[in-house]
């Protein structure tokens, strides 16, 4: 554990209050910690656009409690794309009974996450990988993903592979309504159900739509 400024952590606890967002002390201790070493890496690697605390609670932490909510206990999840560790780090922080895995095909992105969870001592594995290529030797009950690309090459990536998760719970933004009927027109929905799961705007100065989708085989339960 690195020593966090009582000024950030008190900038966390503030912001979160402002928005009413439910987050423990100790969960933003965590959380703090995290934007602290990525930040810090950011500097030397392009990870996030999100650098104050303010675009990191209305962007980040926003998006991941609304994810949060949509996860039974116990559930195995694989983050895809996670560049700078969101949504795989704070989720693992806010959901500690999770088991999360992070993927990152960008090895330089992957070994960066990677030094952040073992800094940290959580319990998460990095995959320098694709989603899909670890998936063809792993199952988890979620794949969740955020800005990793248009819903209809998700579904691309994940055709062979609905057979090994539940459901892929995706965080989009007002174009999903388009992205949707390109999967559609190149027959990448045939035998999955896409159901919205939470439609939310983000709180701050520049609040946006955003919805989450979660696409599963349409026999799932």
């Amino acid at each position: 554990m690195i020593f966090v400024a009582q000024s950030l952590f008190d900038e966390f606890r503030q912001s979160t209050h402002r928005y009413e967002l439910k987050v423990s002390d100790s969960e933003l201790s965590q959380l703090a910690e995290y934007v602290e070493r990525l930040w810090s890496w950011n500097e030397k690697i392009n990870l996030t656009r999100h650098t104050t605390v303010e675009k990191f609670v209305t962007r980040d932490l926003v998006d991941v409690l609304q994810i949060a909510e949509q996860i039974e206990n116990g559930c195995e999840v694989l983050d895809m794309g996670t560049g700078g560790g969101v949504p795989g780090i704070p989720l693992a922080i806010l959901r500690p009974d999770l088991r999360v895995s992070l993927s990152e095909s960008i090895g330089k992105k992957a070994r960066v996450v990677d030094d952040i969870v073992q800094q940290m001592g959580l319990p998460i594995a990095v995959f320098a990988n694709r989603a899909e290529d670890v998936l063809n030797d792993y199952r988890c009950d979620y794949v969740v993903a955020r800005g990793v690309g248009p819903l209809w090459k998700m579904c691309g990536w994940l055709d062979p592979h609905w057979f090994s998760i539940r459901a892929l719970l995706a965080v989009k933004g007002p174009k999903w309504v388009d992205e949707r009927k390109e999967a559609r027109h190149r027959g990448l929905m045939q035998g999955l159900q896409l159901r919205k799961v939470a439609d939310y705007k983000t709180p701050g100065d520049e609040p946006r739509s955003s919805v989450i989708l979660r696409v599963s085989q349409s026999s799932a339960q």
